[in-house]
């Protein structure tokens, strides 16, 4: 009798522990998906531009649509500590294109502008092209253009860039 008192005990010990560890581990595996989740959720509103930089970019995209332009080719990239390009080719033509960089503070931007164009902001011939600069906080918008079609765009662009840069209200939201 005491034998299968102490069994029942000890298996009631197992049992406990077993359950225990496994609550705990189970807490920690949604602990750990739910970051993971919402990492990746995040990682998502950025590709697609729902986070605040979303609004920017649908902006510019109306703004340009509202003079009968199309921004087209929409690309995203992502560096390994979080700053953010989106780039745009003006109707489809290649030596046309508008780029946003968000970054991670205006002092990264400021870092960044300056080791791709050799400035922050205004006229800046770099690479063949002319480049026009506008820059606030964390973003730049760049229109680039190239070949015998540079500066298409250019007196609309100045009209477009700095507003939507002044009603934009920084860093791309995770």
């Amino acid at each position: 009798m005491v034998q299968r008192y102490v069994a029942a005990l000890i298996i009631c010990m197992i049992l406990s522990t077993t359950l225990g560890c496994s609550k705990q581990i189970a807490k920690e595996e949604a602990r750990l998906y739910s970051m993971r989740a919402y990492e990746e959720g995040a990682r998502e509103a950025r590709i697609a531009g729902r986070g605040r930089n979303g609004k920017l970019l649908e902006e510019l995209q109306a703004a340009f649509s509202q003079e009968h332009i199309r921004l087209t080719n929409e690309t995203f990239t992502e560096d390994d500590i979080g700053n953010l390009t989106y780039q745009y080719r003006i109707n489809n033509d290649a030596s046309q294109f508008i780029t946003v960089y968000i970054y991670q503070s205006p002092e990264a931007r400021r870092k960044g502008m300056d080791e791709i164009y050799g400035a922050q902001e205004g006229d800046v011939n770099v690479g063949g092209g002319h480049n026009l600069i506008y820059s606030d906080k964390e973003t730049s918008i760049v229109y680039t253009s190239t070949g015998d079609k540079t500066d298409n765009y250019y007196n609309l662009f100045k009209k477009i860039a700095p507003q939507l840069l002044n009603e934009h209200d920084g860093r791309a939201g995770s």
